[in-house]
């Protein structure tokens, strides 16, 4: 075996008299290897391009994918696992431990599995802190939507009062495709710790804040802390529950983020009114500091290895500059279009041109020099992650775009206030809630998810355009109807393609999937609120400069919809106010209505269905138990100790922090799962 070995991890370059021999005998032995796996499906592809253009030492020697994952998921292979109820060809652990010498020989640092399957009991506790962490992230993203007018006011800055909640958006979008790739290198429990700390440190400075300037650099420190917390808390369920089981929590999951995000305008609302808009900030800061504690002291992550200095040499920062600058290029620029600039301005068109040229700058980098990537670019050639990461980026359009724009519509159209439009969105939390953990459930049942996403697009398809019908006279019946729909269709997607796109890699890229879905998904939702601003915009404008209104008029009431009550208009120029502020929305959701569709399409051609069950999980599951066995008697010797020695301190000590000694415990993995 060890003498075949050698010849099995095929080269990185080759001398080209010896190739087609080469080529030979790694067919041989391929065909080998597939009698011996009977009933698996080879999971790997080779990576096109030498060692070199990767960025990695043409040594004769190096193992490349045909036969072996490198540990790092630098420049892994892309895998494409079987149909389901199909286990993969997996090396044994000596040769998996071969492949990994090799590639620690050539320079490819080697990263840490982090995976450690609870038993439940551990992993109600795991999810309850986690929940409270993802809950009060998302709250503080739409939190603020109701309470900018009167921040404005307090203020007197009306013109910069839109960026406390842009701001927010913006960095917590640029910063999630970075925080997937870091936890694999610093270890998910510390990177989390930090995102909640930044996050906690932001929202107090935001309270206090003294100025709108202060107000809006502070939501934007929240906003990187906030942005990460979303992409960790998915990555860690990930991480302790196995792929099959993962659907229900992943659905949970989901019910919060639909719930964090839709009733934070009432509590902002309940606020601004009651109270003041600071509260809005303060109610974060015990929220994070619960979370805080919970993740110190009861969650069981395994420890990365390594020094720190180690750690920071691995860390892409190239690529991470490139990416931030190039995001941020593409997205202050939209952000401006059609309010603070023209679309045909230098303002716009210069940033936008850049962020691309960083963007592309950035794929090279992570094609070509980078050893541990931000984003592995192999993870595109996957079908599956690629037509996820689509329909994704066109579901956060539509997603967004309803929760912005349907409490406008409900305070401009039918006159409510800023807490009743919140309270007429609960058909759609409820709903979105309800079939978010109900389609988990029904994945982690059957194994399948493809029809769950099918349909839940298709009928999102269906109530997005029932949407566009709304008006002026439209019944409280249609209005509930319409949400309904849309909330089916919300749950339905939402967690099922992030189980979509993590069945379909190994668990050395399941960090990155995680962390780039999440982004492209703030991305869409940030870009389509761009667009809708401006048509809602230009059909308001147009509208009521057609029916005789002054442009300064016309000015105020599209800066702030909400407050043309309190201008001097007659009942006629309120109603021709309402019926325009109406057709705007309807475009808004035309421009909607196409996304849902060509992500049903999108979803059907290219989301293939991937096996749930993976052959190594089983045995992680003991690992677990045992571990979790082992810490909690670690914990009764230690609480003894203390009885013994301190009386009086043994009912106040302090809990020991979870840890995992990862030289002992660390279990056998499969390398290519």
């Amino acid at each position: 075996m060890d003498k075949d070995l050698s010849s099995r991890l095929p080269r990185a370059s080759v001398d080209s008299a010896s190739k087609e021999g080469d080529e030979n005998e790694k067919e041989r032995l391929t065909r080998s290897r597939q009698a011996d796996c009977t009933g698996k499906r080879e999971a790997t592809h080779g990576l096109s391009g030498s060692a070199g253009g990767l960025g990695l030492p043409s040594d004769p020697h190096s193992p490349t994918p045909e036969d072996c994952t490198l540990p790092s998921g630098a420049h892994s292979p892309t895998v494409q696992p079987g149909d389901a109820g199909a286990e993969e060809a997996a090396l044994t652990p000596e040769e998996a431990q071969r492949c990994k010498d090799a590639a620690r020989a050539n320079g490819v640092p080697e990263l840490q599995d982090q995976t450690n399957l609870l038993p439940f009991r551990q992993l109600l506790v795991v999810f309850t802190g986690l929940a409270i962490a993802i809950f009060v992230s998302l709250l503080d993203q739409t939190i603020v939507s109701t309470a900018i007018p009167q921040i404005a006011n307090d203020f007197n800055s009306g013109q910069q009062a839109e960026w406390v909640g842009t701001s927010y958006l913006v960095t917590s979008t640029v910063f999630q495709p970075i925080y997937g790739r870091v936890s694999d290198i610093f270890g998910r429990k510390f990177v989390l710790l930090f995102t909640l700390a930044v996050f906690l440190i932001g929202s107090i400075l935001c309270a206090i804040a003294q100025s709108m300037i202060q107000l809006i650099a502070f939501r934007a420190v929240t906003g990187i802390g906030g942005g990460g917390i979303i992409t960790l808390v998915m990555i860690i369920v990930s991480d302790v529950v196995a792929m099959k089981d993962r659907g229900k929590y992943q659905g949970i999951i989901g019910g919060i983020v639909a719930l964090g995000n839709s009733i934070g305008p009432v509590i902002g609302g309940t606020f601004t009114t009651k109270a003041t808009w600071r509260w809005c900030f303060w109610l974060g800061v015990p929220l994070a500091g619960v979370a805080i504690v919970v993740v110190i002291f009861l969650l069981p992550l395994r420890r990365v290895k390594g020094d720190m200095k180690t750690k920071l040499k691995q860390v892409d920062y190239v690529g991470t500059v490139l990416s931030l600058m190039g995001t941020m290029g593409i997205l202050l620029p939209l952000s401006w279009g059609g309010t603070s600039f023209p679309w045909n301005s230098a303002a716009v068109i210069a940033p936008l041109i850049l962020g691309a040229f960083f963007i592309g700058c950035f794929v090279i980098v992570e094609w070509k020099f980078a050893k541990i990537p931000n984003i592995p670019l192999e993870i595109f050639r996957n079908k599956t992650v690629c037509g996820v990461q689509i329909a994704t980026f066109l579901s956060g359009c539509a997603f967004y775009v309803q929760l912005y724009y349907l409490p406008q519509y409900f305070q401009v159209v039918k006159g409510v206030t800023s807490l009743q439009s919140g309270t007429q969105l609960l058909p759609l939390i409820v709903v979105q809630t309800v079939f978010s953990f109900s389609s988990g459930l029904i994945v982690s049942l059957s194994g399948k998810y493809r029809a769950n996403i099918y349909l839940g697009f298709a009928i999102w398809s269906v109530g997005l355009g029932l949407l566009s019908t709304l008006s002026l006279h439209s019944t409280e019946a249609q209005q509930v109807g319409y949400l309904i729909l849309t909330g089916v269709g919300a749950g339905q997607t939402f967690q099922t393609t992030l189980i979509a796109a993590q069945a379909a890699v190994p668990r050395n890229q399941m960090a990155v999937v995680t962390g780039t879905r999440n982004f492209v998904r703030m991305l869409g939702g940030t870009v389509a609120l761009a667009v809708c601003q401006a048509i809602l915009n230009n059909t308001v404008k147009t509208g009521l400069l057609n029916a005789g209104f002054a442009q300064d008029l016309v000015d105020t009431i599209t800066s702030s919809p909400t407050t043309y009550t309190s201008l001097s208009l007659t009942p006629a120029q309120i109603l021709i106010v309402q019926n325009t502020f109406s057709n705007g929305v309807q475009n808004v959701f035309r421009f909607c209505f196409p996304c849902a569709v060509v992500a049903f399409f999108v979803s059907a051609l290219m989301i293939e269905q991937h096996s749930l069950k993976r052959g190594d999980e089983e045995q992680l599951k003991t690992k677990g138990k045992e571990w979790a066995a082992k810490h909690s008697h670690k914990k009764e010797g230690e609480h003894s100790m203390v009885s013994a020695e301190h009386p009086s301190e043994a009912s106040t000590s302090t809990p020991v922090s979870p840890t995992v000694d990862t030289e002992k415990s660390q279990p056998t993995i499969n390398e290519n799962r």
